[in-house]
């Protein structure tokens, strides 16, 4: 338990955007792993199911991540039956984000993959800890972590770089350094 608890954190914690590209079945563990990823980009043939309910096993991170997810009623339909999601469905509930046919879902992560890297890695990283570690915060809380990121992340050389390719016109060359 206490390596499947780290292998999940580690997943959450991840400072770069994540992608899932999901074709076929995406059961269980694997599912969870999925709901903590930024992206979900599936396949026309992907399915999505937690099947422990049906072999007397309690969901337990899939319970507890899920909800916040795609919300109470659509994850209590993946929790409580085990039965399979359709891809198409799952777009509808939030989980998947794009849907593509199955010849072209690397194709499409891929050129999703590289949309994200013409953005500077430092503040995206910012940005993507304040969207995480702010949903348990109060507003005040929220806004005052958010506003000392941002002081963070400005003090960078890519924010400085930022700024120069913007008064130049130009296309910003990243170097993702903290200092």
């Amino acid at each position: 338990v206490q390596k499947l608890v780290g292998t999940v954190n580690a997943v959450a914690a991840i400072p770069v955007p994540t992608i899932a590209a999901v074709n076929g079945p995406c059961i269980g563990y694997g599912l969870t792993a999925v709901s903590f990823c930024d992206f979900v980009i599936a396949s026309t043939d992907a399915t999505f199911c937690y099947p422990e309910v049906s072999i007397g096993i309690p969901t337990i991170v899939g319970a507890i991540r899920l909800p916040d997810r795609v919300g109470w009623a659509n994850a209590m339909e993946l929790l409580l039956t085990g039965a399979p999601m359709s891809a198409e469905r799952a777009v509808k509930i939030g989980l998947v984000w794009r849907l593509t046919e199955p010849d072209r879902l690397m194709d499409e992560a891929r050129a999703w993959a590289q949309t994200l890297t013409e953005a500077a890695p430092l503040a995206q990283r910012a940005t993507k800890e304040v969207a995480w570690r702010s949903r348990d915060l109060g507003w005040v809380e929220a806004v005052r972590f958010g506003e000392t990121m941002r002081k963070v992340a400005g003090a960078t050389p890519d924010a400085a770089e930022g700024r120069r390719a913007w008064a130049q016109k130009r296309k910003p060359q990243w170097s993702g350094e903290e200092s």
